[in-house]
């Protein structure tokens, strides 16, 4: 009789432990790491001079990654300037590109796998024109006396 309730013991173990993995993979938010283009934790609005940007990461392979670049029209209704979409590939990094337009910039990355949450982080990049730029340059800074 007691070999008999071991054995159910055993059976029962060994089939929880074959579902766990399951369970806790089925469960969270997709994993993703951007380690260039964009500080995903930024308070406030960055500032570029680049008429583009390249977004690197790291999630696992075979996450969908969107990048959803957004702006204000004159009325100040948000509208839909540019998706791109990418899939990570086996070594689990990824890169995508993608447009800034003169001004404010809605940039919205999200990431999605079978089986987990979907993750999403949005940014504000401020796109300053080439003139600006040329004028900082040229300044000259006096010394205070």
């Amino acid at each position: 009789m007691i070999s008999h309730k071991k054995k159910i013991a055993v059976l029962l173990v060994m089939a929880l432990l074959c579902f766990a993995p399951v369970s806790a993979y089925a469960t969270g938010s997709t994993p993703l790491t951007v380690s260039s283009g964009i500080n995903m934790y930024a308070k406030g609005v960055e500032s570029t001079f680049d008429a583009h940007r390249t977004i690197y990461g790291e999630a696992e392979p075979g996450t969908s990654i969107t990048v959803t670049v957004s702006r204000k029209n004159a009325k100040g209704n948000m509208y839909v300037a540019s998706v791109q979409k990418t899939t990570v590939g086996a070594m689990g990094i990824f890169s995508i590109s993608t447009d800034l337009e003169l001004g404010y910039n809605y940039i919205q990355l999200s990431a999605k796998k079978y089986g987990h949450n979907e993750v999403s982080h949005t940014v504000t990049v401020k796109r300053v024109s080439q003139q600006i730029k040329q004028e900082l340059q040229t300044m000259i800074a006096l010394p205070c006396v």
